[in-house]
């Protein structure tokens, strides 16, 4: 279990955006995320902007600064890394695919769209109440694919950023103690064969599986967290009752994989990783204490890699493959100032 070992922690999720100007004041004013750094890369046409959900009262360095990056590289907590081509704020037909449009939907669907599979899913935040969340986004103007009334589930709700991503609106568990508004609680993604990512994410990248939920005949959602030692030894056993409490419970986000059974029996069956045509998520990322050592041994047991570490000029970064070919970004942690080099060296299999 390499991810144990080298006590990998679930960093960043990256979405490419239009435009950083919209974005980043969308998920502060709407999510209370704060920019924790910035990189700006002129040359290559690009920037990141690393945003994080913090609990109150923390302090965070100026992003931007030697403090900030150190931070970042440091961190505990999970961002959300927003990618910008430089430009794509002015081309009126640059759009960002939302991961929710696919040929494996009914044609009658309304978002049935040839030449592509689904893969990416959401983001999401839990809060405390879903319906006054709704009701208080709709109310400051954000839009909304499914309101809480609306449908079979009404605990929980979608919204639209600016992007056309969907985010998740859960109810929190009561009695956390969590007193932030909204904390970021999801990612989700969806995948080919169940045993095989479960593989991955938990026995080799060692994510505990904290919840699986059961449709049968239809599909199954798996969430996944990063957790210590001592919060493992406390979950509720995945499939019992209390999991759905524990998980909507935590502050750290989960990675909820979703599973549309039938699938792993479809020899033609893939998802888009959101990597080619059309564009839109791009990847997950983790930090680890050696990142030469934790790779090698996820090479060791049949992982392929995109980059490895190796590869290139820098060595403080790589990019391993999941079963479904999503891209797995393995970051050495402390890895403060080398990352520019290292990110520029990638710049155009980023964007």
């Amino acid at each position: 279990m390499a991810g144990r070992k080298y006590n990998a922690l679930w960093q960043q999720t990256m979405m490419r955006i239009k435009n950083p100007k919209i974005s980043v004041p969308f998920y502060e004013k709407n999510f209370g995320m704060k920019l924790v750094h910035q990189y700006d890369f002129p040359q290559w046409k690009f920037s990141l902007y690393f945003m994080e959900r913090p609990r109150q009262g923390a302090s965070l360095p100026p992003p931007g600064t030697r403090e900030s990056e150190a931070y970042l590289w440091n961190m505990q907590g999970t961002t959300l890394e927003l990618t910008h081509n430089h430009g794509a704020e002015d081309d009126a037909q640059f759009s960002v695919w939302s991961g929710n449009e696919g040929c494996d939907l009914p044609k009658d669907s309304p978002l049935y769209k040839e030449g592509v599979v689904r893969g990416f899913g959401h983001i999401a935040f839990n809060v405390e109440d879903v319906v006054k969340g709704s009701a208080d986004l709709e109310k400051d103007g954000v839009k909304f694919r499914k309101r809480p009334h609306e449908g079979r589930m009404k605990d929980i709700a979608f919204a639209e950023d600016p992007d056309g991503y969907w985010v998740e609106l859960v109810k929190r568990s009561n009695g956390t103690g969590i007193v932030e508004p909204q904390n970021f609680s999801q990612t989700m993604l969806r995948i080919k064969d169940a045993d095989k990512s479960l593989a991955f994410y938990r026995d080799v990248l060692g994510m505990t599986l904290v919840r699986a939920m059961h449709f049968p005949g239809d599909f199954s959602n798996y969430f996944l967290a990063c957790l210590s030692n001592e919060e493992a030894a406390q979950a509720p056993h995945p499939e019992s009752p209390e999991a759905a409490d524990f998980v909507n419970g935590l502050w750290q986000p989960c990675l909820e994989l979703t599973h549309n059974h039938g699938t792993e029996n479809d020899a033609d069956f893939h998802v888009h990783t959101g990597n080619t045509a059309p564009q839109g998520f791009g990847h997950i990322g983790y930090l680890v204490d050696d990142l030469k050592a934790c790779c090698g041994e996820m090479q060791d047991v049949g992982v392929p890699f995109f980059k490895k570490p190796e590869d290139g000029n820098m060595h403080q970064i790589a990019f391993a493959l999941d079963p479904d070919g999503y891209r797995v970004e393995i970051v050495q942690e402390t890895a403060v100032l080398q990352v520019y080099a290292v990110i520029s060296e990638l710049s155009l299999n980023l964007g």
